[in-house]
């Protein structure tokens, strides 16, 4: 019987394991008032096998390595199959491993490599299992918690996107956006496939607060999805867009007419006016800025109009520029009243004096001499001028010295009239002086300073 004594061996092994795990239990009911001494040795040698049997039996075992981490192999395979693993991390399980004492008791997590391998990945949800190895022939790996990990996989797209811009604050008074262009107006988003059907439009922004003048920047870009909010996780082929902002002003100007010719013979053109008198026009801003009026169509009278008539015309607006308040021709009035004449009459003596010498005289108080105006001028002034609206005068402000002269009769408000003639043009004036011919008597009438000059024997 050569296994005996091997089987007597493991028989008290397994015995003194067994006294060993109840040792505790007891150690706690033992009554230490008796046999102290012996039972304090029987403790001591207990101890003793525990150690050698620990030491030298050396018991399996088993031990959890928490968060040991899981290895994404061949990710190459993702990239040339345009693939992407969404919300990508790190991956972590748990692993029980079975040995000898002394073996897991010298392991550590390090020893430990678990890898997913990536090949054969397809779109979709994807479970993979754990590959394991361990640095250790004596430690084997017993369980994996979870035994697998769950990948989304997602397909790479690149898909154009519209650019949006938004214009933030208002536009200066009378100014407002004419045009606006953005280049490029549509931008590649790559990303995963259900990231990038998310994406409703890349805005961008722009303050045209106060703006007066064409503005031109690149602003950038922000995928945003259809509820206005950012969507991240994808990448734009350009971050950036050029935007031009061509602006526009209103304003207001006067119209301004041309009228060429002259109507009927014995017929004036008084006035002419457009309705409206003004309009609003709108157009570039630069250009709008150098304009104050706006003609239409020029008039041309035939000569054959003998009262007042409404026309329509055309505006002629620059190029670029239209009207805003006015729709097709406008209206022009063309008043032309017939021409009267008027005549009165002024005695020389009458006419006032001005600008003659204190020491000098005159004969004209003894003058019979007689002034004739005609005026000749539209209608509606003929109707109400009356004699005392004309004011003529004799300046004496060139006689300095006594003698004959001939003076021009002068009309202070010649301006105001169409056409005057008097007559006679000159006056007969004896100039005398008092101080070679004292006790003479005449006429020294008023001093003044406005007219003409008249100067002796003129004609």
């Amino acid at each position: 019987m050569p296994n005996k004594p091997l089987k007597s061996l493991s028989s008290s092994l397994l015995s003194g394991i067994r006294w060993i795990r109840n040792l505790p239990r007891a150690f706690f009911t033992v009554n230490l008032s008796h046999n102290t001494g012996i039972k304090l040795f029987s403790l001591v040698l207990a101890i003793l096998f525990w150690v050698y049997v620990m030491d030298q039996v050396d018991p399996e075992i088993t031990k959890t390595f928490e968060n040991v981490p899981i290895q994404l192999i061949n990710l190459q395979e993702l990239d040339q199959n345009n693939l992407k693993i969404m919300n990508q991390h790190d991956y972590f399980v748990n692993v029980e491993v079975v040995g000898r004492r002394n073996n897991v008791i010298n392991l550590n997590s390090n020893s430990i490599y678990l890898w997913a391998d990536m090949r054969g990945v397809k779109k979709g949800i994807n479970t993979l299992s754990i590959n394991k190895t361990i640095n250790s022939e004596a430690v084997m790996i017993n369980t994996i918690l979870p035994s697998d990990i769950v990948l989304t996989v997602d397909q790479i797209v690149s898909l154009p996107k519209p650019v949006k811009v938004t214009l933030n604050g208002d536009y200066a008074t009378s100014i407002y956006q004419d045009a606006l262009m953005v280049n490029p107006d549509e931008i590649k988003v790559s990303g995963p496939e259900s990231v990038v059907n998310t994406v409703a439009y890349l805005g961008g922004v722009i303050n045209v607060s106060n703006l007066t003048s064409d503005l031109t920047k690149d602003i950038s870009l922000v995928p945003y999805n259809y509820d206005g909010e950012i969507v991240n996780g994808i990448t734009l082929d350009n971050n950036y867009s050029n935007v031009s902002l061509k602006l526009g002003k209103t304003k207001t100007v006067d119209l301004n007419v041309t009228v060429e010719g002259t109507p009927m013979e014995g017929y004036e053109v008084v006035s002419y006016k457009t309705i409206p008198e003004s309009i609003s026009i709108q157009g570039d801003v630069n250009k709008i800025n150098t304009i104050d009026v706006i003609s239409p169509e020029k008039i041309v009278l035939k000569g054959d109009e003998d009262a007042t008539f409404i026309i329509e015309k055309d505006l002629i607006l620059p190029e670029g520029v239209k009207a805003t308040t006015a729709n097709g021709p406008i209206q022009v009035e063309i008043e032309i009243e017939a021409l009267q004449t008027k005549e009165f009459t002024f005695a020389a003596k009458d006419l006032p004096i001005v600008n003659l010498q204190e020491n000098f005289m005159t004969d004209l108080a003894e003058s019979e001499q007689m002034v004739t105006v005609k005026i000749r001028e539209i209608e509606s002034v003929i109707k109400t001028l009356a004699k005392a609206d004309i004011h003529l005068y004799l300046n004496f402000s060139n006689v300095d010295k006594q003698g004959a002269y001939k003076l021009k009769v002068i009309i202070s408000d010649q301006d105001n009239f169409n056409d005057i003639v008097i007559d006679p043009v000159y006056i007969d004036v004896n100039v005398i002086d008092q101080a070679t011919n004292p006790g003479t008597t005449g006429n020294n009438g008023a001093t003044g300073n406005s007219g003409n000059v008249g100067t002796p024997g003129s004609n």
